[in-house]
């Protein structure tokens, strides 16, 4: 009989009852919950049998949790009681966003789980932007006790049968929900334990969000396969002082634990030299680097930082994979390190890997990202052909094998494109194919990812289609032509940047200001996505190039102003500081101060908004911690920096702290780490 991972959930419970399964951190990295294998089955098990009272198997629940073990309690006890969980991260306070909405919808959700602490938010979000008429009613399972509940058997679990969605944006502006079935996860588990040859004796820490593909395989399913201990953190305490992931994986000896390309870079640059003393990472097996892609100067600045707490290169592990393949489709290799390869950058642009001399100028880094393990496969194949490439020639990477999805949620037509693919010059195979819509080649036996055949946006691990982008910027402002913008990302610095390039209607060039819609863009973009645009460029009419369709040409705009032959009417970093009003308190002269380091700015205004004007969640944690190490005698959490947007009313905000409490208003600036360097 095949198991699923409610079996190992299980063996675990009875095998080692009392060891650790889970271990939650607080802000500082103290531990403040555990679950033991046995707390965790029980405690999984009363969800299991709340949600039998009220729901049929195969409803779908959706969990709207914050980053915490009551979510891994809903999670798997949606698995026992044979519901398809819908992980969602749940809405900020006054959130715009309509996506509940439409996953919602989507999947005919009827039920939702969240706690206590979330239920008024959740509701106000679903109130607000429900026009549809659909009934959801919310549970909170706080005061769910595993003593009171009578447990349930061990489910026998037919492996087609689906286990969770993974939601991802849908190129027209509607979710997409991956089916991940029984079956897919344990396929997928077994496919990472057989290339990083992990074991019960393996330690996980991560800081990965639980509800994303990358964070939910392998900070709550993988290590529940193995046996092995998982201990976790916020994705906010990462942000706001990345060495604390550091110290739990000295402090934990962690030997699993990874994270994207970015996090890697951010502890390059936030982690002050002074900390490395206190660093112990020799127990660090495996690093995984995914979710976007690898950059060899990353690998190549972390190792050389943290090669005095005994970090070695050999440890990292890139990878590739997508929520398609419930996670993972390559890996490198967990003893060697990993391969990079200086390719010539004329060649890369004919669709060619071909390497590059020692002395050459024109070349690129690519970093490998290892290949599949049987039975899963892994092919470079001609997206308008369908036959294998050679080796060395660039197509689009088609994957098979028992992790591969077997489609999207109620759409049947989108999933014939998508899966199900064969290989046309293997007419004898019976290997079925999943279209990744990504570009790579492959040379000596590993996988090469060059690029995106699809405009699919990447930024910090989170997916982003540009038709979307696109909508709210036309939304933004009337001064906007529709259907004449283009969203796609440049490779700028430690990562990649959003760009978004749009045409103006004749009539407005005089009428408006550059900046004025500039910032209307911006707002938008990130009252709809959450996601900072970092360059806006302003066009005249019939600019952008299209196709004989009609369809925006978005890799041809890429290069086109790169080249600088579109001419541009406003960029939003030529934009200059006009009527910026100055910091005049010392409350506000400090906030102005690490605004501007963080946004690599020289001035900005006192009643400027934060999200108008560069800022994003990942900076705006960053400086909410650093302003709680200025006035460290205050309690200032990302929350609160979200609903004070601008200089003015945060420093409102502490001086009238500070007056309330009778302290020192002069902040302590001298040992403040991090990005704020005074």
């Amino acid at each position: 009989m095949n198991q699923s991972i409610i079996d190992y959930l299980h063996q675990n419970a009875v095998s080692k009852p009392n060891a650790v399964a889970f271990r939650f951190l607080s802000d500082t990295g103290h531990a403040v919950n555990e679950l033991t294998c046995s707390e965790l089955w029980h405690e999984a098990h009363a969800v299991a049998k709340f949600l039998t009272d009220i729901a049929e198997p195969g409803s779908r629940i959706m969990l709207f949790y914050p980053p915490g073990l009551s979510y891994i309690k809903a999670f798997y006890g949606c698995l026992i009681a044979g519901m398809i969980a819908v992980p969602l991260y749940p809405p900020k306070k006054n959130s715009k966003s309509t996506r509940i909405v439409k996953v919602a919808q989507s999947c005919q959700a009827r039920i939702a789980l969240t706690n206590e602490s979330e239920l008024s938010a959740i509701r106000a979000c679903w109130q607000q932007h429900n026009t549809s008429g659909l009934e959801l009613t919310f549970h909170t399972t706080d005061q769910i006790s595993a003593e009171a509940t009578e447990e349930l058997p061990v489910p026998e679990v037919d492996p087609s049968l689906p286990a969770f969605l993974q939601y991802t944006s849908g190129s027209t502006g509607s979710p997409k929900g991956v089916i991940i079935t029984h079956g897919n996860i344990i396929g997928n588990v077994e496919h990472l334990t057989a290339t990083s040859h992990t074991s019960e004796k393996d330690v996980f820490v991560n800081w990965l969000p639980l509800f994303h593909d990358l964070g939910l395989i392998t900070a709550i399913l993988w290590p529940v396969y193995l046996g092995a201990p998982s201990t976790l953190m916020a994705p906010a305490t990462f942000v706001r002082n990345p060495v604390t992931w550091l110290k739990a994986i000295t402090d934990y000896k962690g030997t699993m634990c990874g994270a994207p390309n970015f996090a890697y870079d951010l502890c390059c640059s936030n982690i002050k030299a002074s900390a490395l003393d206190e660093l112990d990472l020799s127990s660090w097996r495996v690093a995984y680097n995914a979710a976007e892609p690898v950059n060899a100067k990353t690998l190549e600045n972390f190792t050389a930082k943290f090669s005095r707490c005994g970090f070695t290169g050999n440890r990292f592990y890139p990878g590739y994979g997508m929520a398609e393949a419930t996670v993972f489709i390559t890996g490198g290799s967990d003893v060697e390190k990993p391969y990079v390869l200086k390719v010539n950058k004329q060649s890369l642009a004919e669709h060619q890997v071909k390497p590059a001399g020692t002395a050459e100028l024109h070349s690129s880094r690519l970093v490998s990202c290892g290949s599949a393990a049987l039975p899963h496969d892994v092919r470079i194949v001609n997206p308008e052909s369908h036959c294998e490439s050679p080796e060395g020639v660039v197509g689009e990477i088609w994957f098979s094998g028992p992790s591969v999805s077997p489609g999207y949620w109620g759409l049947e037509e989108l999933s014939g494109q998508t899966f199900g693919q064969k290989i046309v010059d293997h007419p004898s195979s019976t290997h079925r194919y999943l279209r990744t819509g990504d570009l790579g080649a492959m040379w000596q036996g590993e996988l090469y990812v060059t690029g995106r055949m699809k405009d699919l946006i990447i930024l910090n691990g989170v997916n982003y289609y540009p038709q979307d982008i696109e909508e709210s910027a036309v939304n933004a402002h009337e001064a906007i032509r529709h259907g004449y913008n283009a969203a796609f990302s440049l490779a700028e610095g430690e990562g990649e940047k959003l760009v978004v390039v749009t045409e103006l209607e004749r009539k407005f060039f005089r009428s408006v200001e550059a900046d004025v819609v500039i910032n209307a863009i911006r707002k938008q973009v990130f009252d709809d996505h959450q996601v900072h645009v970092d360059r806006v460029v302003l066009l005249k009419p019939n600019v952008i190039p299209k196709t004989s369709s009609g369809k925006i040409q978005r890799n041809q705009t890429r290069i086109l102003l790169a080249s600088g032959e579109i001419k541009v009417l406003a960029l939003s970093n030529d934009i200059a500081a006009q009527d910026v009003i100055p910091p005049q308190t010392s409350v506000e002269k400090v906030i102005h101060t690490i605004w501007c380091y963080a946004l690599k700015r020289n001035a900005v205004s006192i009643t400027d908004s934060f999200f108008d004007i560069g800022g994003d969640s990942i900076l705006a944690m960053q400086i909410s911690a650093e302003i709680e190490k200025a006035y460290s005698q205050l309690s200032f959490d990302m929350e609160q920096l979200l609903e004070l947007a601008t200089i003015k009313d945060i420093a409102r905000y502490i001086e009238l702290k500070i007056l309330h409490q009778e302290a020192n208003p002069e902040p302590i600036l001298a040992n403040s780490p991090g990005i704020l360097k005074i």
